[in-house]
């Protein structure tokens, strides 16, 4: 008896949402906190708790759809059929009031006992973390916008032929310089500098489709892919750009014209990612050599 009591404060004591299993998936046991988690997200004991059995209630939501709920099923059968010591699967469970990440851990009983536990620990902080770390490590620390690195994947993946639903001459590549950017870091400083730089970010931004990708290459230099389009449509959207960036900017009280040289390329599957950069690039300098001209 006071074997079993304490058994109980062990369990309850864990701080992660627990329960244990028989070898049918059946559960015996839960913890406070796995209750707790329950109540607090509508569930209720006799859908949650002791006698429901874990397997069928993953078979359910696997064949409504639920990949991780096949995954978790999987595992925990291998781990009641010894065929593995444990069991390990991290998920997503959002709310509507918060996203979460979890940790499920499944792991046998000891003993002669057969059956197993299985814990969900929670690591949202850590996803979270992680998640900020891959952004910073993808996107410019000033604008937000997209890196050469991210940009780069990007178009590697615009340009990838699948399943033949990509046809030649579908990617519109752009490349953007400012003119007239080391002026106003000359005459007003890098921080009215950097304001340039938001703005054009910004503008850029607010004519992206969803599916398009806008990047800082670095300095005043920008990118911009725009997948599903033809040459009438990279040549409007290529206007539209130029036309907002063409509009001066409020440095320190005075209007100040930043505007931009856009060079635009249309790349097919079979074009290399350098190569279609490349082209843009020399467009974008052929458009600012008329400008100097005139």
């Amino acid at each position: 008896m006071l074997r079993d009591v304490l058994a109980g404060a062990v369990l309850d004591a864990l701080p992660d949402a627990t329960a244990v299993l028989d070898d049918s998936g059946a559960i015996l046991a839960v913890n406070h906190s796995w209750l707790m988690f329950s109540l607090d997200n509508g569930g209720y004991p006799a859908s949650t708790g002791v006698g429901v059995n874990y397997l069928e209630v993953c078979a359910r939501s696997a064949a409504a759809g639920c990949e991780d709920a096949r995954l978790v099923g999987a595992g925990l059968r291998a781990v009641l059929a010894g065929e593995t010591i444990e069991s390990e699967l991290e998920y997503p469970c959002p709310s509507p009031a918060a996203h979460r990440w979890f940790l499920l851990r499944i792991t046998p009983l000891g003993g002669a006992t057969r059956g197993a536990v299985t814990s969900h620990v929670n690591i949202t902080r850590r996803k979270l973390a992680e998640q900020t770390l891959a952004h910073e490590a993808a996107h410019d620390p000033l604008t937000g916008l997209a890196n050469r690195d991210l940009f780069t994947a990007r178009l590697t993946a615009a340009l990838t032929k699948r399943a033949g639903r990509l046809v030649r001459g579908d990617v519109g590549v752009l490349y953007l310089d400012l003119d007239g950017f080391k002026h106003v870091n000359d005459t007003y400083g890098h921080a009215a500098g950097d304001e340039v730089l938001l703005t054009t970010a910004h503008r850029l931004g607010a004519r992206a489709r969803p599916q398009d990708t806008v990047a800082r290459l670095g300095g005043d230099e920008f990118a911009f892919i725009a997948p599903r389009i033809d040459a009438d449509g990279l040549a409007a959207l290529a206007a539209r750009l130029t036309g907002a960036l063409a509009e001066p900017h409020l440095v320190h009280g005075h209007r100040v014209g930043v505007p931009a040289s856009v060079g635009a390329y249309l790349a097919g599957p079979g074009d290399l990612v350098e190569a279609a950069l490349r082209e843009a690039d020399q467009a974008m300098y052929v458009v600012k050599r008329a400008r100097l001209v005139h």
